[in-house]
């Protein structure tokens, strides 16, 4: 029970919008509510601000971690490129072979690498990975770059994927041609077999080196290539570091065999479209 100095329930909030009431006067009135959606807008806008502030400072980090990710891109693509007429002068040899042979095969030397693992054709054997772009796609983060800069990174990321289809597919055709150590009889299906297989690792070689080409142009527009001498060290032609996932080792078992390689530097003589005229890639 209440007694008269006790305000009933909702009182108070009945006199809050009692504030508001036209009794007021129109002035003060519209005064208050200009006030209430003035708060309602900065508060908003504060928020918003606060929001954007964080997604440019998550944009920044991951440009910082997506460095190393484009350098080795540009790494294996340049790898790639200088060791395509190595491998093609291989292949090539083995295509002679098979021509040449008569009713057996003249049996291959089999090349042995520091990993124990055996091949008839020394070729590059790279991960194709770009894994903190495949993070922020999928954290919602790569949204909040710049759209030029988002297609470039996406270009890559695909270009990369189709990369990893054409290593695991040359993969399989050179464990196919580990026959060629043998002395097999070739008769004529057997003969046009293995030069199938070998006119296949061949085109392989082929595309992958020119969109190796491509990409490392593209990576060296956007300003994001490796200095030339992080390139050359990792090249590793002298021999002079243990080839494996830090050095690559093609240039020098090429050079040391008499075998041709291309010079990476070749990607400027072409050019290739970034994105969109009139955008800027910007970070």
């Amino acid at each position: 029970m209440s007694g008269p100095d006790t305000e009933p329930a909702g009182a108070t909030h009945r006199a809050r919008w009692r504030r508001f009431s036209p009794s007021m006067g129109w002035r003060a009135f519209w005064s208050e509510i200009v006030i209430v959606v003035l708060g309602v807008v900065i508060a908003l806008a504060a928020n918003e601000a606060v929001q954007e502030w964080n997604w440019r400072q998550k944009v920044a980090d991951a440009e910082t971690r997506l460095q190393g990710d484009i350098a080795w891109a540009f790494l294996w693509g340049a790898e790639a490129y200088v060791s395509q007429p190595c491998i093609d002068a291989q292949l090539a040899a083995l295509s002679r072979n098979v021509l040449e042979s008569g009713d057996t095969l003249v049996p291959q030397p089999v090349i042995t690498a520091n990993t124990s693992l055996q091949y008839v054709v020394r070729m590059p054997n790279r991960p194709h990975r770009f894994p903190v772009w495949d993070t922020l796609v999928a954290d919602g983060t790569a949204s909040h770059f710049a759209p030029r800069r988002q297609a470039y990174l996406g270009r890559i990321s695909s270009e990369l994927a189709l990369a990893r289809d054409g290593t695991a597919e040359a993969r399989h055709l050179n464990g196919r041609l580990m026959v060629m150590r043998d002395p097999i009889p070739l008769d004529p299906a057997v003969r046009s077999g293995l030069l199938a297989t070998i006119n296949e690792l061949r085109f392989i070689g082929r595309y992958e080196a020119v969109a190796a080409q491509q990409r490392l142009r593209r990576i060296a527009d956007a300003g994001d290539a490796p200095p030339a001498a992080i390139v050359e060290r990792f090249l590793n032609a002298s021999g002079k570091y243990p080839s494996g996932s830090d050095y690559s080792g093609m240039a020098g078992f090429c050079t040391a065999r008499g075998l041709p390689i291309a010079d990476w530097r070749d990607y400027r003589k072409i050019s290739v479209a970034i994105g969109p005229p009139g955008m800027a890639i910007g970070k």
